[in-house]
């Protein structure tokens, strides 16, 4: 979809004016219309390539862990394995894959979409296997982000502060401005800075764009069909 398309019931123009780096929306749909972007079988196929015939097939995999800790497979220096990591998403983990636009063509045509507008950029996927599954706690983006929700439910928790570079942030100070459902095929967007939070109501899987503000566009290209 084109940037214009996802945004129309605010308007591009209004966009800029009113809301980039001021003010947070949702816009509601009646249909799942971000279904085709990733699928519960294409997660299946990710996480049942860690580590098949000892190669690197998942190097860009974080994972939020029930007590809260995190992991992330490419910097933590002890690897979990495969059967460690399904223990750990029946538990409630909270599975991410960053850099997911090179997945598949829907999710690299998207970036290219919003490259027209912002920076590079880049889309990591939040998938979670139950109702309060373990999450993030509050904290701030340092990008724009455009939350696509792609299945099940998901309640966000939108808070009156944004991030100020070198003052401390206590999540105990936080004003909450508004607390909202998403269902599928709901846009989200937060403008760079302003402090969240979510609460899974179901299983789920979210898609989070985000971009760079620099002046630079990608040359990110067309996907093309290698297959013979």
């Amino acid at each position: 979809m084109t940037f214009e398309e996802l945004i129309a019931p605010v308007g591009i123009d209004n966009f800029y004016k009113n809301y980039k780096g001021k003010q947070y929306f949702v816009i509601k749909s009646d249909r799942p219309r971000f279904k085709n972007y990733f699928s519960w079988h294409e997660f299946d196929n990710y996480l049942n390539q860690h580590k098949l015939g000892a190669w690197d097939r998942t190097p860009q995999l974080q994972v939020v862990l029930p007590d809260g800790g995190k992991y992330c497979k490419k910097k933590d220096p002890v690897k979990k394995s495969r059967d460690e990591l399904y223990k750990l998403w029946k538990e409630g983990a909270s599975f991410i894959l960053t850099l997911s636009e090179f997945l598949n063509k829907e999710l690299w045509n998207q970036c290219a979409e919003f490259e027209k507008h912002y920076g590079v950029g880049q889309s990591n996927i939040y998938c979670s296997s139950q109702k309060d599954a373990k999450v993030f706690p509050i904290h701030a983006d340092s990008t724009d982000n455009f939350l696509f929700h792609v299945r099940g439910k998901i309640r966000w928790f939108i808070y009156k502060e944004f991030h100020k570079h070198g003052t401390p942030y206590r999540p105990k100070d936080s004003t909450l401005l508004e607390s909202f459902v998403l269902d599928e095929g709901d846009l989200l967007y937060i403008p760079k800075g302003q402090f969240h939070r979510v609460e899974t109501l179901s299983p789920r899987i979210s898609i989070s764009f985000h971009f760079t503000e620099n002046k630079y566009k990608s040359s990110r290209g067309d996907w093309y069909d290698w297959k013979p």
